[in-house]
């Protein structure tokens, strides 16, 4: 990660340079520390989130409920076919009768 290896090069840095520096690096090294910190404390609240929502197996669970439900839904997908093509086939017929009923209204006396 890079955190620790930014805080080991600060370290490093604060051991090697003059004094002056001290006080600057000693300030980004604690800028570090906080970011770290708050990192862990994400990286632990996430942890929890996960935890709360059925753990790291949760997923596997709902991939196993997604196959059910799809093995469910797949025999529905055979039975709406025929429907499909009977109402097609009666709106075919209602296509072709409608002018001869528009005809025979026109012929009606208002």
């Amino acid at each position: 990660m890079k955190p620790p290896l930014c805080f080991c090069c600060l370290v490093l840095c604060l051991t090697s340079l003059s004094c002056d520096r001290h006080a600057e690096l000693k300030r980004e090294l604690a800028v570090l520390d906080a970011a770290v910190k708050k990192e862990e404390a994400a990286t632990q609240q996430y942890d929890k989130d996960i935890a709360t929502l059925g753990g790291r197996e949760g997923l596997t669970r709902l991939v196993e409920q997604a196959q059910i439900k799809e093995t469910q839904l797949r025999p529905l997908e055979f039975v709406n076919g025929p429907r499909e093509r009977k109402l097609s086939a009666i709106e075919t017929e209602f296509a072709k009768l409608k002018p001869a009923a528009e005809a025979f209204k026109a012929a009606q006396p208002k």
